[in-house]
């Protein structure tokens, strides 16, 4: 059995949007966690960074997500909100 495929995507918000970051990933999280492939979408939000930490079955799932109208929608608003936007694939490494 393959991996999950893991993503942490890190964004920083232009002053003032923070609020507007959040619903934007809200939105996104909510409609991304219905398609098939996501493990897991979720968000946490700090004081000034908002992080999403994304599990996908596989890299054709991610692809297929990418293509979502809900996603591409969902960046264009986040490119328009935020300073600056990081995305890191990680392999989760079992400890004990």
């Amino acid at each position: 059995m393959t991996a999950p495929l893991n993503l942490i995507v890190t964004l920083q918000p232009l002053p003032g949007h923070l609020p507007d970051v959040v619903s934007t990933l809200t939105t996104l999280a909510r409609a991304s966690r219905q398609e098939a492939g996501c493990l897991r979408y979720d968000l946490a939000v700090g004081q000034e960074l908002v992080y999403l930490f994304e599990a996908w079955t596989d890299r054709q799932a991610l692809a297929a997500h990418e293509k979502e109208p809900h996603f591409v929608q969902g960046v264009a608003a986040l490119n328009r909100l935020c300073a600056s936007q990081r995305m890191e694939f990680v392999e989760w490494q079992a400890q004990g």
